[in-house]
């Protein structure tokens, strides 16, 4: 379904495979994070993390003890998310497409 999908069209993408490589995992959590609904999701963390830094003095210097990021979405089988098909995310779907559903939204 992926070579009907043009450049400015609405998808969804679903992921139905399990990935079997790290990179093919990364791939399909930087896809997904494009979602609205994952941008708003990493927002609110962001704020939250700003928020909860614990900033010290040592030696005369200020240091800040920051938390890790915590990624919404990981690639997992099940997750799907809505997002514009631009050339970069069909590239990217195109080496992951044996692990994902792509259908226009």
């Amino acid at each position: 379904m992926i070579e009907n999908v043009n450049p400015g069209q609405t998808i969804r993408v679903k992921v139905v495979k399990q990935p079997t490589s790290e990179s093919a995992r990364k791939t399909l959590t930087r896809v997904l994070s494009k979602d609205a609904d994952v941008k708003r999701e990493n927002d609110r963390q962001r704020r939250v993390r700003e928020s909860s830094a614990k900033y010290k003095q040592r030696g005369g210097r200020t240091w800040c003890s920051h938390t890790v990021k915590q990624r919404p979405v990981t690639g997992a089988v099940g997750e799907e998310g809505t997002l514009l098909a631009s050339v970069d995310v069909l590239r990217d779907l195109g080496s992951v497409q044996r692990f994902v559903e792509v259908t226009t939204a």
